[in-house]
């Protein structure tokens, strides 16, 4: 299959609908607070681009064992993507050799003394987040699916500015290469302003929300925007069922 059979979620009542408004390349923007299903939805979005496109999957937030994990309960294959930790690579690279540094100077160490201890600290390249993404992107000359689940480590550690120069350039990738991204925001703190200038980048915005109705959850899946195609704008009603996130087709609407 191609990059243009007409997956986009990976759920076809909302593919069927998405597809035939989207160019070759594009990004999307799916919000989802904790609880909604949103961590699952990224990954379901990463498995509707196996077998046709290299499909990169960069957690901030998991263990990467529990990212094969998830896809292996629904039935996907993990070794098919490519899953990058952000988050330990950070770790690793960041904030341990800090802690070695702070360590170092309890003891009473002067910094010429901890540059000769730790001469990793010295020579050690500075670690960025937007760079090690982007420097695999740059590798792709062909169409790609890539997932950044989620932003919000990225505005732990960057400014606002630099995280939307990061959107920008995925997008721009996208669109060079016929690419398609996902970023999810999990969490509602964040800027509005600095949100809605992702939204604004974005061709597609999704958003989860899950509210108790009748003694359980109800999930509701929202297609918030299809850049230039406003009548597209639709809900649906959302369950997990054993292949991932399933909608009733009846009940989508458009407004």
């Amino acid at each position: 299959m191609g990059m243009d059979d007409g997956r986009v979620l990976g759920i076809p009542e909302v593919d069927t609908a998405l597809a035939t408004a989207l160019p070759p390349g594009w990004m999307a923007v799916l919000s989802g607070p904790g609880g909604s299903g949103a961590p699952l939805l990224a990954k379901q979005f990463a498995n509707a681009g196996v077998g046709s496109t290299p499909v990169l999957f960069y957690t901030t937030y998991e263990r990467t064992r529990d990212v094969e994990d998830a896809f292996e309960s629904f039935g996907w294959d993990p070794s098919a993507i490519k899953i990058v930790n952000l988050a330990d690579e950070y770790y690793d690279r960041v904030l341990v050799r800090g802690l070695d540094v702070a360590q170092a100077r309890e003891r009473g160490l002067t910094l010429d003394q901890i540059t000769v201890e730790h001469p990793r600290d010295r020579v050690a390249p500075r670690f960025s987040l937007p760079n090690r993404m982007l420097s695999d992107l740059a590798t792709i000359d062909t169409p790609f699916r890539l997932v950044l689940d989620s932003v919000d480590f990225f505005f732990e550690v960057l400014t606002a500015a630099e995280v939307t120069t990061v959107a920008r350039q995925i997008r721009y990738r996208c669109q060079t290469v016929g690419g398609q991204a996902l970023l999810t925001i999990h969490s509602r703190g964040h800027d509005r302003a600095t949100t809605s200038a992702l939204e604004d980048l974005a061709d597609l915005v999704f958003d989860l929300k899950s509210e108790p109705r009748d003694g359980r959850y109800e999930t509701t899946l929202y297609v918030e925007k299809v850049r230039n195609r406003p009548d597209l704008q639709r809900y649906d009603r959302a369950s997990v069922g054993k292949n991932g996130w399933v909608v009733d087709d009846a009940s989508g609407d458009s407004g």
